[in-house]
């Protein structure tokens, strides 16, 4: 998602051109790049829509891709929100871009975020890809909580987050990275530094804090509207994720009428990056499914894949 030219305001329609950056309402930032059906992809916490990059290479050449950074990172900075305040800000982006109807792509964090969306304006979500994504009813471990203590998640947040944040900020070692380091070493710390806020100044570890708290205050209650969705929706898991188990995936793909679920053997948790192909071809499957009748209604109807 590169050769981006600012946009703001009412000229944010104009962004589809061609590859954009739209700076939206309250200083939301989004790369738009590609023609075609609308597709949201929601990166996760931390993160910024540059974590998007390599699934955005594969389908910009069929679909609209919007990548936010959502409120409290990367450009778009400002506090951060929880999940009906993530969404709330996804639609007033769409709208300021005129577009209408599209598939929302979760990961982890964000995840939460595109069940919210089809919750908030379910004739506008024509469907949904869950990749490695939080869902209601998944355990909590005392790890969560810790980072959502009042005081102490702060300070847990800065002394890991934050410093890190702070030594990749620093020109010479990012010129040391550049110059020593190669091939997955390298992406490695790139993502890192985009993780952590490292160029942009943005206090990560303090919307991270924030978000770990609607976690675990919001995240139940999306549980009861998923029985109610009636769009196509793929649930992807890597079968070595230790942040969110394919366990989670499997409660939401029970849960949601039609939803399949995909568990890639020996993945983790960094899908946009690792397995951009995967997110990929559920996109184009969600895409299929939306304009055909399907088996969704069916309670019954869904289905586990596991990849070999």
């Amino acid at each position: 998602m590169s050769d981006s030219a600012a946009v703001s305001g009412g000229d944010a329609g104009a962004s589809q051109a061609g590859g954009s950056e739209a700076v939206i309402g309250r200083r939301m930032v989004a790369d738009v790049v590609g023609h075609g059906p609308a597709v949201v992809l929601l990166h996760g916490q931390p993160g910024s829509g540059e974590d998007w990059v390599r699934v955005a290479d594969l389908l910009e050449g069929s679909f609209t891709l919007v990548a936010p950074d959502r409120p409290g990172y990367g450009r778009t900075g400002g506090a951060a929100t929880g999940f009906a305040g993530n969404a709330q800000a996804v639609v007033e982006l769409l709208d300021r871009l005129e577009l209408d109807r599209f598939i929302a792509v979760g990961h982890s964090w964000g995840g939460g975020v595109a069940l919210a969306l089809a919750e908030l304006q379910p004739e506008r979500v024509a469907g949904l890809v869950l990749a490695a994504s939080v869902g209601p009813g998944e355990p909590v471990g005392w790890d969560d909580r810790l980072l959502a203590a009042p005081v102490l998640g702060e300070a847990v947040a800065a002394l890991t987050i934050g410093a890190t944040g702070r030594l990749l900020g620093i020109d010479r070692v990012q010129s040391l990275a550049d110059q020593r380091l190669a091939g997955r070493t390298l992406e490695a710390v790139k993502a890192l530094t985009r993780l952590t806020g490292a160029r942009t100044g943005s206090r990560v570890w303090q919307s991270f804090v924030t978000e770990q708290r609607a976690l675990l205050a919001e995240l139940d209650d999306l549980g009861p509207g998923l029985a109610a969705l009636r769009i196509p929706v793929a649930v992807i898991n890597g079968s070595a994720d230790r942040v969110v188990r394919p366990s989670v995936g499997g409660m939401l793909s029970r849960a949601i009428p039609g939803a399949t679920q995909t568990v890639l053997p020996g993945a983790h948790h960094l899908l946009p990056l690792d397995h951009p192909e995967a997110i990929a071809d559920a996109v184009r499957d969600v895409h299929q499914r939306a304009g055909r009748p399907s088996s969704r209604d069916d309670p019954q109807g869904s289905s586990r894949t596991n990849l070999e």
